[in-house]
């Protein structure tokens, strides 16, 4: 009994004549393993088919239609590789079994060629269509030559063009009618997805003179052995060279297709067949050192099929190969001479070079990485001598973001090897030096890529190149960049710290943020996130301390504008410890700008006052927004509502003074939203206000008088409604009368932002300062008296109005602490929680107010001690009886609870001056 046979060679495979017993047998396991009822192993399965596709007819159709289920599982397959961006550098099972069929069916077309290729043909290409179409929308593809080249690269489809192929070269000589036709058929279906097979197909008889040129050449170089003085070699390079205009891609596959022929395990007793298999590359290199265009189309298809599993085949041939090329020194001459030539793939190449110089096999490695250092010495060389542009370095130009994420690699061999072409690029365009360090500050992850930058920095020209990088990251670092922000301002943190230490870059670093400091400035000003902001304020930080020369005046105010509202910013949307550093931070860089620049202070003082007494960020300090301090609807005319009752208007017959309570027309004014915000909270950010405040009146380590005084006649601006009467002296109490509208507008502001108290301590304690701030103390003294005998007609208690003993106190502590009030009256605050009313209504008129009146608080009364700080002595300026009378008996009088500090004040101290 006769079974089928197949041999195992790939190229030799056969199938004998069968029994029909064995036929049935054959058809029920083939139908049982195709539709899964039995399993059975697909190279066995595979086997079946191609013994019922010989034998039996009637199964054509389903044997053709399981084989149909293979080739769309391999491409199905392929595709999901190109998804996921891997490669299978093995062979799998499933192209085992494809390659098994196609080495069946393309014996079956050359057994029989007048029964089988057009079966073959037309099944094949209607296969084709199918799968194009199929998997047309999962594969991005921009030309038809990329289309092509993908689809060449996958096995499963490269098997049914060679199929086709096969078919159509046997007919050459006969009947190509039935091949044709289901060309044009399939074209029609499945157009345009299908352009790709009619253009590697479309004209029969050019692709079977490239392939019996290239062919016909390869044997001649093969016999002769004479490399460049084979006697047909240069009539193959010019008919090669005619047919590129039309049909190139013919030409490159049909390279790619000698190529991988040679690559191939087929072992043949046929010693032509193997000489001709070692002579294919130095062939292929050969030709590609004569023609340009066929030096492209390897360059092109032949490189990219190349991975390091093909690599190692190559190795095993190199020797073989240097009897044809003159010996092992010509032939690296050649392949570097061909590399640096190449105008396209330069950037393949290289990562070729690369991978193929850490493999695991040393021949692959050594070799490797001696080409590399060839190739990166010749370019050097020639660069050196200014000879012709390299079109390798031309390639390499336009594609080298492909090559600029080996920069990130952790192995030291990629990092050394890019840098050192992008030296030898930068030679040619820095800008080119620049775009890759941008991109290493956007994407740097570690020290060891941070490395490379600095390596690449110290290179070429570092300051130049430094700053055009730091440039392009700013602008390339929007918001919509995502992480690349975060990582930038990460980077250059570390850079600067790496270069306070003095263990690199040599003040590039700093020289380069400095130069672009307008820009820094403006992106810690339209930052939105607190890690980001934290991380700029650190750069300019020790960018800006690292060096005692000013910044332009522009820059300064544009680096005080981004640093104050870094400051609010961390205040509100940041706490605990990183909110202490950041506002230390910020107060750090307000002392540096304020002390090198002068235009920065003023700016810098205004926009915090400013910012606490009429932004949103006065709610920060427990002060009302501006927006909540009235709430009141647009104003309306009073004549107008007037109107509406009379037909006339009815003037006063004698002067009042009327205060509305509510809106005319909208009834009694809303209550101001209250701030949210805990107490604690309040209290800390006020004292860091107070710490920025303190840090823009700096000089050398202490407080600048100009720029206390300056604070001072800024808050007055800011809180006095209008220029008049604010002058220093202290008016008669009747005078109030006339400033009750102002005193009242200015106790109102200082109710709603009580923050001005804490700036008012600043001013006080920088002596004689708080003289300039007498109207804001006048009108609030004013009001508490006011206020004072408003509780003693309401009856209340000693310290009842708690709000109004703490608005008294911090009052008079504030004037004791400038001095203004000379002891024993620097202590009536003491007193005032533990009297009533009335005895707190006469302390202030009687004693403070008069005191005042008749003491201008005027600059001229405090004078500067031998340590240069401005002093009123206390014993010559104690004021006299009448003064102090009304306080010393309100003591006697509270003797119970005022002993102590009766004592204290008029017993073992002086009562006259």
């Amino acid at each position: 009994m006769m079974k089928m046979e197949v041999d195992a060679g790939p190229s030799t495979s056969s199938v004998k004549s069968t029994q029909p017993a064995d036929l049935y047998s054959d058809l029920h396991r083939f139908i049982a393993g195709a539709s899964g009822r039995i399993d059975i192993d697909p190279p066995v399965l595979a086997h079946l088919a191609l013994s019922l596709l010989k034998n039996l007819l009637a199964a054509r159709d389903a044997v053709l239609e399981y084989f149909c289920s293979l080739f769309d599982a391999a491409v199905a397959h392929y595709v999901k590789q190109i998804e996921k961006d891997v490669s299978s550098k093995s062979l799998t099972q499933e192209e085992a079994t494809i390659s098994e069929i196609h080495n069946v069916l393309c014996n079956y077309v050359s057994c029989n060629t007048e029964s089988w290729a057009p079966i073959i043909s037309t099944w094949s290409l209607e296969l084709l269509g199918v799968l194009s179409s199929k998997y047309a929308s999962r594969v991005a593809t921009s030309s038809l030559n990329e289309t092509l080249h993908l689809w060449m690269s996958c096995r499963a489809t490269r098997t049914l063009i060679d199929l086709n192929t096969q078919c159509l070269t046997c007919l050459m000589h006969s009947n190509t009618d039935a091949c044709i036709n289901a060309l044009l058929d399939t074209s029609v279906l499945h157009s345009p997805h299908f352009d790709w097979v009619v253009a590697h197909v479309g004209s029969a008889f050019p692709h079977t003179v490239i392939n019996r040129v290239l062919s016909c050449g390869l044997k001649d170089f093969c016999q002769n052995q004479q490399g460049t003085k084979a006697p047909k070699i240069n009539s193959v390079v010019g008919i090669l060279g005619h047919l590129a205009g039309s049909h190139l891609a013919d030409i490159r596959t049909a390279l790619l297709e000698l190529f991988q022929w040679s690559m191939e395990d087929t072992p043949t007793n046929d010693k032509m067949v193997v000489l001709q298999r070692v002579a294919t590359v130095p062939y292929l290199l050969q030709l590609a050192n004569l023609s340009t265009t066929l030096l492209e189309a390897l360059s092109t298809d032949v490189v990219h099929s190349l991975d390091c599993g093909v690599l190692r085949k190559v190795c095993q041939y190199a020797t073989d190969w240097c009897s044809y090329l003159g010996g092992r020194h010509k032939l690296q001459e050649l392949v570097v001479h061909l590399v640096l030539n190449c105008n396209t793939g330069g950037e393949h190449i290289f990562k070729l070079f690369l991978d193929a110089a850490q493999d695991p096999y040393k021949p692959l490695s050594n070799n490797s990485w001696e080409i590399l250092e060839l190739v990166l010495r010749e370019m050097s060389q020639k660069l050196r001598m200014r000879s012709r542009p390299l079109p390798l370095l031309s390639c390499v130009h336009q594609n080298i973001s492909s090559l600029q994420p080996l920069l990130l690699s952790d192995q030291p061999l990629r990092t050394h090897t890019i840098v050192a072409l992008l030296t030898q690029l930068g030679w040619q365009d820095w800008n080119l030096v620049a775009s890759s360090l941008t991109y290493l500050l956007l994407h740097a992850t570690s020290d060891t890529q941070l490395a490379a930058l600095i390596q690449l920095v110290e290179s070429h020209n570092g300051t130049r190149s430094l700053n055009k990088a730091v440039s392009l990251s700013l602008t390339s670092s929007h918001p919509s960049f995502g992480n690349s922000q975060h990582q930038l301002w990460f980077n250059m943190e570390k850079l600067l710290k790496w270069e306070m230490s003095n263990k690199q870059l040599y003040n590039v670093a700093v020289t380069a943020v400095r130069d672009n400091m307008c820009t820094v400035a403006r992106a810690l000003t339209f930052s939105s996130s607190m890690a980001v902001s934290h991380a700029i304020s650190t750069v300019i930080e020790r960018t800006l301390t690292s060096q005692p020369r000013a910044l332009q005046i522009q820059t300064s105010l544009w680096c005080t504008h981004a640093v104050l509202h870094y400051f609010f910013y961390t205040l509100e949307h940041d706490d605990g410890m990183s909110k202490l550093r950041g506002c230390r931070t910020a107060c750090k860089l307000l002392s540096w700008l304020c002390s090198t620049q002068a235009a920065a202070r003023p700016a810098a003082l205004r926009t915090l006052v400013e910012a606490v007494l009429e932004s949103s960020h006065s709610t920060l300090f427990g002060s009302v927004a501006p927006g909540n301090i009235s709430g009141n609807p647009p104003p309306i005319s009073l004549l107008q509502e007037n109107l509406k009752q009379t037909s006339g208007t009815a003037m006063a017959q004698k002067h009042l003074s009327v205060f509305h309570a509510g809106v005319i027309g909208y009834g009694l004014r809303t209550p101001p939203d209250q701030c949210q915000l805990p107490e604690a909270t309040i209290r800390s950010n006020t004292r860091l206000l107070v710490s920025a405040v303190t840090a823009c009146c700096q000089d050398s380590n202490q407080l600048a008088l100009d720029a206390v005084t300056n604070l001072a006649l800024l808050l007055v601006e800011l809180l006095s409604p209008d220029v008049m009467y604010n002058g220093l002296p202290w008016p008669e109490e009747d005078f109030c009368k006339v400033t009750v509208e102002r005193d009242l507008y200015i106790a109102k502001r200082l109710r709603s932002a009580p923050v001005v108290w804490s700036l008012l301590r600043v001013v006080a304690s920088h002596r004689p300062a708080l003289c300039y701030c007498s109207v804001l103390l006048r009108a609030s003294a004013a009001v508490t008296v006011g206020r004072w005998l408003a509780a003693a007609q309401q009856g209340k208690g000693p310290g009842e109005d708690t709000a109004l003993v703490d608005r008294t106190v911090t009052l008079l502590e504030i004037m004791s602490l400038g001095q203004l009030l000379p002891p024993p009256l620097s202590s009536i605050a003491l007193a005032v929680p533990h009297l009533p009313p009335q005895q707190v209504v006469l302390l202030l008129r009687e004693c403070v107010w008069n005191y005042m009146r008749d003491h201008v608080p005027s600059p001229a009364l405090f004078s500067r001690d031998p340590s240069g700080v401005m002093w009123r002595d206390p014993a010559l300026s104690r004021p006299p009886k009448q003064y102090t009378e009304t306080f010393r008996v309100i003591l006697q009088r509270n003797i119970g609870k005022m002993g102590q500090l009766y004592a204290q004040l008029f017993i073992f101290s002086p009562t006259e001056p």
